[in-house]
């Protein structure tokens, strides 16, 4: 059975994640997160893609864009290849590092960008490696809500602007809307 076949739509907005192969740690330091990061910047410029978060993990990375030209497979498949190629050589490795393509999902409503940015941000949480989304470093949340300096890969505007036009209201709705407990009882938060 072939592969699922990407629909590119330009101006459409995906969350893209991938994982590493039989839970290898992709990302096992700050250090390779980082070099990722900066791969990630490359690539933005590159394929024209506006960035609307990110998390980097261990062993897999959530990232949220939008298209200004078909780039969706070209652009992933250039980032995910260049930097396996430097981890293998950095490891003295060979073979795979990502258990398959990249996973991509069209994000079609506000409220699903939201619930994106809720889930990318609450990643490490989950995850176990930091006690509050705003703490790991790798994740474009903490800057978001204005706790570390602006986050030069990410539109930030572009987000909080469905919060608010107010940055600190937004900042503060963005906030509470990742925090609350339990989505299904959600208060209106948003204008």
């Amino acid at each position: 059975m072939g592969s699922r076949l990407r629909l590119e739509v330009i101006g459409g907005t995906y969350h893209v994640n991938i994982k590493a192969v039989a839970g290898a740690k992709a990302f096992p330091d700050a250090f390779h997160r980082d070099y990722f990061l900066d791969l990630l910047d490359a690539e933005l410029a590159k394929s024209r893609w506006t960035c609307l978060g990110y998390a980097v993990l261990g062993t897999h990375y959530h990232v949220a864009i939008r298209l200004e030209k078909y780039s969706l497979s070209s652009g992933f498949q250039r980032l995910n290849s260049s930097y396996s190629r430097w981890f293998n050589r950095r490891h003295g490795r060979t073979g795979a590092l990502w258990q398959s393509r990249f996973f991509d999902v069209s994000i079609d409503s506000d409220f699903h960008f939201l619930e994106v940015q809720r889930y990318i941000a609450r990643n490490a949480t989950r995850a176990g490696l930091t006690q509050a989304p705003e703490d790991w470093p790798w994740c474009h949340y903490g800057a978001l809500i204005g706790l570390h300096p602006p986050d030069r890969l990410v539109a930030e505007d572009e987000i909080l602007d469905l919060f608010s036009p107010n940055r600190r209201r937004a900042r503060q709705r963005l906030r509470e809307y990742v925090e609350e407990a339990d989505p299904r009882r959600r208060r209106q938060t948003i204008v």
